[in-house]
């Protein structure tokens, strides 16, 4: 028997069976003895529906990524578990594979296992909408940009982020610059091209901008694909590259390879996310760091205070780091370096 067996013979959803065997006070005491009664015709009494009847605390968060294949999200894991063991939790993981319904079936699953909290690191404000019926009061702490204005959330500052990786290659020299990739329903997206184009307004420039479509598949592939046509093409190439992401940036370097064309030399290229393999020697890619340990780290602390009876809202905004390696060339040093080619 499970808790979708009990939910179906007491005729609620199994987010109140949830709920009514944690006696949270939202559930009434006629529901209470429903969904009890149900339990026992059927049998059901694991350990986590024990835990529910007594009062007891599992010790265990629940934690739902996108995509945990992708570095950035691995590594904000495992800062994640380090902490929670810290905090004396165990965690368990749920991937969404960026499919709405698989992000909600991951929020069902934890309920059922009667955990302490949860880490959503949502899809898009609205899936993350449909996230308050499940939840009830159950302490929950969002990562990232997709939450609701009453939620408590650890995120990075992305609008900053992107306006200082823009205004450092303005800097350099150039002056046509292309945002490459991200989602065009993309909440994040959106805030860092808005820094984008507010470092590029300031000096009196507009840049390019190319998005993938909403309904891309891998992005990893339409990254390389779209690369791979932009160095082919036959058009004059644009002086500098600001990839949504540092998994984009490495697709576009390997296309480039491909095609011939040399990073910094004929393009300069900055990421976004600042994931381990952007500072391996032959990478070595010029990248924002959202500090994802930290948040991480500083995403557990909050919902293990929530956990502890402290209910109110809280908000934190990290500030990125530009981190400056050798993907970037001054444009002026370029042309020099080929009319000193073209001479030898």
């Amino acid at each position: 028997m499970t808790i979708k067996d009990v939910a179906a013979l007491a005729g609620v959803s199994f987010a109140t069976v949830s709920r009514a065997l944690d006696d949270r006070p939202e559930i009434s005491r006629e529901t209470k003895e429903k969904v009890r009664s149900a339990c026992v015709q059927l049998g059901y009494v694991p350990n986590a529906a024990a835990r529910g009847l007594t009062g007891q605390s599992t010790h265990t968060i629940g934690v739902i990524v996108p995509d945990i294949s992708n570095p950035y999200y691995s590594g904000m894991a495992t800062a994640i578990e380090q902490q929670a063991a810290e905090r004396g939790y165990r965690v368990l993981l749920s991937n969404s594979m960026r499919i709405q319904e698989q992000e909600l079936k991951g929020i069902d699953g934890f309920l059922s296992r009667q955990i302490d909290g949860v880490l959503i690191s949502a899809l898009s404000p609205a899936s993350q909408a449909l996230h308050k019926e499940r939840l009830g009061n159950l302490p929950c702490v969002y990562m990232g940009v997709n939450h609701g204005d009453a939620c408590s959330y650890v995120m990075a500052d992305n609008e900053v982020g992107a306006y200082e990786a823009t205004r450092y290659l303005v800097e350099l020299g150039h002056r046509d610059i292309l945002f490459f990739g991200g989602r065009t329903t993309s909440r994040t997206r959106e805030l860092r091209v808005r820094g984008f184009r507010q470092a590029l307004s300031e000096a009196g420039l507009e840049g390019r901008d190319l998005p993938a479509p909403a309904d891309v598949g891998l992005m990893r592939n339409w990254s390389y694909e779209t690369a791979l046509y932009l160095f082919r093409q036959g058009g004059p190439l644009p002086e500098a590259i600001f990839a949504f992401s540092d998994v984009t940036a490495l697709k576009i370097m390997e296309a480039a390879e491909e095609c011939g064309v040399s990073i910094p030399r004929d393009i300069s290229l900055v990421g976004y996310d600042n994931i381990s393999f952007a500072a391996l020697p032959r990478i070595h890619l010029t990248t924002v760091s959202q500090k994802k340990y930290q948040l991480g780290r500083i995403a557990v602390d909050r919902l293990v205070e929530q956990i502890e009876g402290k209910r109110e809202q809280t908000v934190d905004l990290i500030q990125p780091e530009l981190m400056v390696r050798s993907t970037c060339m001054d444009p002026r040093l370029r042309r020099h370096s080929n009319i000193k080619e073209a001479h030898a």
